[in-house]
């Protein structure tokens, strides 16, 4: 087995296009790991890896002393296992498909993985940044609790498309309060998290619900075949909220979720939103990925979180709920990956780029205009992109 292996990595601030560079000697990381947590590692050779807006966010933002001095970007990622560690698992190659490697053989542990799983795995920042472990290499090694089995039904490129922005739709669902029978808003509903959104919220409502979605006139047909009985195209209208409140004032929606983080929908929804719905939002999208536009749209963030909901004491007049999902379960992992192996779910793909094309990848997604998910295929050799 080959020592080194391919990766992006950064070790300054700025944007993918600046900041990124293709190195081919990265050593392939080894067991044990350094760390002093008792729990299982997979070592994993990447098929597909899913981009993020908010890797370049953490590209364009983060400093220094917040992160590993030399960093792989991105968090969603799909591969075959390589070998499995578990500091007290016996050393063995007699279990069916499986080898480990043990700290000690203190017992014989039962290990959740095996050489040869296909897995898809989400990565946190709180892993991925001080230990410099991203998506885009060739290998990885990750503790197994970031990981779930790939349905044998899901290829391995939808697999690395929809952890993130999947568990990151059913949180914002859950926390708009939808349920059977009601209408709904999504904006940015044919973005990767937007497309997430709809089925889930379709799901939800039921057939005597409704949903509206917000996008452009070229996406309107996928938002439709997606789960949405109707759809606003925002090109047509320079004041959206009013068409809004012109459209929709006399019939409300009893929930909105924003997968963009649009702060004028969320200001105006009095006007289109019932006194009792909730505005669900990812946050606030700032005008570019500078340090103080971001700021400014955290703080932003925190005045919706905070102020009084009370009109007469200078709020809104409707709750805002801002949705992360930064630190996700195993279980939230797996609710997932059962619903895209259930076919509950479909990832909608705008690109598939080649590794060494993901600066120009990053160019399409920091544009904001993606219609689905932008994926990598990292290694051609791992796995295959058919169910």
């Amino acid at each position: 087995m080959a020592t080194t292996s391919r990766a992006w990595t950064f070790s300054n601030r700025g944007s993918p296009s600046d900041v990124l560079s293709l190195t081919s000697s990265r050593p392939i990381p080894t067991f044990p790991p350094e760390t002093s947590r008792s729990e299982e590692w997979i070592l994993v050779k990447v098929a597909f890896a899913g981009l993020n807006v908010g890797a370049i966010f953490q590209m364009s933002l983060i400093p220094a002393f917040l992160r590993n001095r030399t960093c792989i970007p991105e968090m969603d990622l799909s591969g075959i296992v390589q070998e499995v560690w578990h500091p007290h698992a016996e050393n063995s190659s007699s279990n069916e498909g499986g080898t480990t490697t043990s700290g000690s053989t203190e017992s014989n542990t039962q290990t959740r993985f095996r050489k040869g799983d296909g897995i898809m795995a989400m990565l946190p920042a709180s892993h991925a940044l001080p230990t410099g472990t991203g998506a885009l290499a060739e290998y990885v090694a990750i503790p197994a609790r970031f990981a779930v089995h790939k349905p044998p039904s899901a290829s391995f490129g939808d697999s690395a498309g929809c952890l993130l922005t999947g568990m990151t739709a059913h949180q914002q669902v859950a926390e708009s309060g939808a349920k059977p029978g009601d209408r709904v808003l999504i904006n940015a509903a044919s973005g990767g998290i937007g497309t997430m959104a709809v089925q889930m919220a379709r799901q939800v409502v039921g057939p005597e619900g409704h949903i509206v979605g917000i996008c452009s006139s070229r996406n309107v047909q996928l938002v439709e075949s997606l789960g949405a009985d109707e759809v606003v195209d925002y090109t047509q209208h320079a004041n959206l909220p009013a068409y809004l409140a012109q459209s929709f004032g006399a019939n409300p929606f009893d929930a909105i979720i924003d997968t963009l983080g649009h702060q004028s929908l969320y200001v105006n929804s009095p006007s289109y939103l019932v006194p009792s719905g909730t505005y669900s939002s990812v946050g606030i999208k700032p005008p570019d990925f500078s340090i103080p536009n971001f700021l400014r749209a955290v703080w932003q963030m925190k005045l919706n979180e905070w102020w009084p909901v009370s009109r007469w004491l200078g709020g809104v007049g409707r709750l805002w709920r801002g949705v992360s999902m930064m630190e996700p379960t195993l279980e939230d992992r797996e609710r997932i990956a059962g619903m895209l192996g259930r076919g509950e779910i479909r990832v909608v793909r705008d690109s598939v780029w080649q590794f060494g094309d993901v600066k120009e990848a990053y160019a399409k997604l920091g544009g904001l205009h993606a219609s689905g998910k932008v994926l990598v295929r990292v290694d051609e050799t791992v796995g295959d992109d058919v169910c």
